[in-house]
C-alpha cells in the first residue's frame, strides 16, 4: 500500500511540476530540478516493483513511464504532450514561412496539413496558441536533453565492458551467430512489415522496424545467466560474445538505415557512402586509440590532475558522439566507439587510487539512463494497445523477432545447446528500446508503430527469463556434472 500510495502522490507532483507558471523565478531552470526529481523517483519505484516480480529493471522503468505519460497526457500537462508530439511541432515549426499570416493562422494551416486525428491537432492547436509556448517547448526540451545524456552515457558503458581482443578470441562461432542474429531478424522484420500491412508498408519504416528486431539486449540475458550460477558454461559465453558482436553489427546497421531514411533513397552509391562512413568512423577511433590516446591522457591528466579519470572518459565520450553525429551517424555509434577504445591500463601512470573507469562513471550512468527509459515510456500512446491492428502486427512481430533469433541459434556448431543460444538472444529490451527512440526522432514510427515496437520490446524481455532457465535445465541434463566441474575448475 505505500507503494501505491507513493505511486499516486507521484502522479499528483508530476501534474504540479509541470503546470503553467504563473510568477517569476530567480533560476529559469528550476522547474527541471523538480522534473528531474520526479522522474528519478518515479525510476526507482519502477525498478523496485519489477524487482519484486522478478522481472528486468528497465521494464519497471518503462512501464513506470507509461502509466505516469499517460495520466499526464490524459490529464492535459503541457511538457508531456510536448515530448509525446515532439515531431509534429518541430514539423509546423520549420515550416511557418507565411509571413503574410499570423503565429495562430501558420499553426492551424500546419498541423492541418499534416492529417493529424482530431484530438491530437486540437491539443497541439491548443498547446502551440497559449501564450506560454516558448516556455513549455523549452522545458520539454531541456528534459529531452538528460534523456539523450542517459542514452549516451549507457552506450558508453557498454563500450567500457566490451574487450576487442576477447571477440576476437571468441572464434567464429561467436562471429557466426552474431551476424545472423542481426540478418535473420532484420530480413523477417522487413519482410514481416509487408507482410502484416496489406496495403504496403513504406520501405523505410520496413527497414527501420527490421533494424530494431534486430537488436540484442545483452544485460538481461547475462543477468540470467548469473543468477542461475551458468555463467561459466560454453553455451553463456558463447551468447555473451556474440550479443557484443551483435551490438556493433547492430550500431553499424542502425548508422546505414537511419541515413538511408534521412536521404529518403536506398541508391547503391548512397548506401556505400554510408557504409564507407561508418567504417572510416570505427577505423578512425582505433587510429586515435593506437598513436593518440595515451599521449593525450598524460598531457590532460597534468591539468586535469586528481580527477582525470573522471573528466578525460566523460569528454571524449561527449567528443566523439558529437562526431558521429557530424558525419551522419547516431551520436550512440560515437559513445559506444568511446567506450571501447578506452581501457583502464592507458591510466595507470596518472591513477592515484585503485578505482576503474567503470566503478568512477557507472554512477552517472545510473543517474541519466533511468531518465531515458521513463521518457521512452511518456512517448507510448497507451490507447493504440486497444486498437486491434496494433495489437495484432506488435504480436506478428514479436513472433517474428523470436523466430529471426532461435533461426541464429540453429547454425552453431555441434556440442553447443542451440535452443539455449536462441533464447539468450531474444529480449530486446533497452537496445531496442534506443533503435525505437532514434525512428521516433527521425519521425519514421508513428505512434502506433513505436506502441508496435514496445510490445515486442516488453513481450521478449518477460519471456526470456522463464524461457532461458527451462532451457538452461536442458543443458545440465545433457552435460551431466560437467556445470559443476567445470565451475570447480574455474575456482
Amino acid at each position: 500500500m505505500k507503494i501505491l500510495f507513493t505511486l499516486l502522490s507521484l502522479f499528483g507532483m508530476v501534474g504540479m511540476a509541470y503546470a503553467e507558471e504563473g510568477g517569476s523565478h530567480s533560476d529559469p531552470y528550476s522547474s527541471e530540478f523538480l522534473a528531474v526529481f520526479l522522474i528519478l523517483s518515479a525510476a526507482v519505484i519502477g525498478r523496485f516493483l519489477a524487482r519484486k516480480l522478478n522481472q528486468s529493471e528497465v521494464l519497471g522503468e518503462l512501464i513506470i513511464g507509461i502509466l505516469i505519460g499517460a495520466a499526464g497526457y490524459y490529464l492535459g500537462n503541457e511538457v508531456i504532450v510536448t515530448i509525446r508530439h515532439t515531431n509534429e511541432i518541430n514539423l509546423v515549426l520549420d515550416h511557418m514561412a507565411d509571413e503574410s499570416m499570423t503565429w495562430d493562422e501558420n499553426v492551424e494551416l500546419q498541423l492541418d496539413k499534416q492529417k493529424l486525428p482530431p484530438k491530437v491537432e486540437d491539443k497541439l492547436t491548443h498547446l502551440m496558441q497559449s501564450g506560454h509556448f516558448r516556455d513549455t517547448f523549452l522545458n520539454a526540451n531541456y528534459t529531452l536533453l538528460f534523456s539523450s545524456l542517459g542514452v549516451t552515457l549507457l552506450l558508453f558503458m557498454v563500450g567500457l565492458e566490451v574487450s576487442v581482443e576477447e571477440m576476437v578470441s571468441m572464434g567464429g562461432s561467436s562471429v557466426l551467430v552474431a551476424v545472423l542474429g542481426v540478418v535473420f531478424p532484420f530480413a523477417l522484420g522487413y519482410l514481416g512489415m509487408h507482410f502484416f500491412v496489406p496495403e504496403g508498408a513504406d520501405n523505410n519504416i520496413a527497414m527501420f522496424v527490421g533494424a530494431t528486431l534486430a537488436a540484442t539486449s545483452i544485460g538481461i540475458t547475462a543477468r540470467v545467466f548469473k543468477d542461475a550460477h551458468k555463467i561459466h558454461l560454453k553455451e553463456a559465453k558463447l551468447v555473451l560474445g556474440a550479443a557484443v558482436i551483435d551490438d556493433i553489427l547492430g550500431l553499424i546497421l542502425l548508422a546505414i538505415v537511419s541515413a538511408v531514411v534521412s536521404t529518403g533513397s536506398l541508391d547503391i552509391a548512397v548506401l556505400g557512402i554510408i557504409i564507407g562512413k561508418a567504417l572510416a568512423f570505427l577505423v578512425g577511433v582505433f587510429i586515435l586509440e593506437k598513436y593518440l590516446l595515451r599521449r593525450n591522457i598524460k598531457t590532460f591528466s597534468k591539468v586535469a590532475g586528481k580527477n582525470t579519470l573522471l573528466l578525460y572518459p566523460f569528454a571524449l565520450l561527449m567528443f566523439l558522439a558529437w562526431a558521429a553525429d557530424a558525419i551522419g551517424l547516431a551520436t550512440i555509434v560515437g559513445a559506444f566507439a568511446a567506450g571501447l577504445i578506452l581501457k583502464d591500463n592507458m591510466f595507470d601512470d596518472v591513477k592515484q587510487t585503485d578505482n576503474t573507469l567503470e566503478s568512477i562513471l557507472s554512477p552517472l550512468e545510473a543517474i541519466f539512463a533511468p531518465v531515458f527509459f521513463v521518457l521512452m515510456g511518456f512517448q507510448v500512446d497507451i490507447t493504440a494497445f486497444a486498437e486491434w491492428h496494433v495489437l495484432s502486427i506488435g504480436l506478428g512481430l514479436t513472433l517474428v523477432a523470436i523466430i529471426g533469433k532461435l533461426l541464429a541459434g540453429l547454425f552453431v556448431k555441434k556440442g553447443y545447446n542451440k535452443l539455449v543460444i536462441g533464447i539468450g538472444l531474444l529480449p530486446r529490451g533497452e537496445v531496442g528500446l534506443i533503435f525505437a527512440s532514434i525512428g521516433k526522432g527521425l519521425g519514421v514510427l508513428s505512434d502506433d508503430l513505436f506502441a508496435m515496437i514496445i510490445i515486442v520490446v516488453i513481450l521478449t524481455t518477460l519471456i526470456t527469463p522463464p524461457l532461458l532457465n527451462w532451457s538452461l535445465k536442458k543443458v545440465k541434463d545433457d552435460d551431466g556434472n560437467q556445470g559443476l566441474s567445470e565451475l570447480k575448475s574455474s575456482n
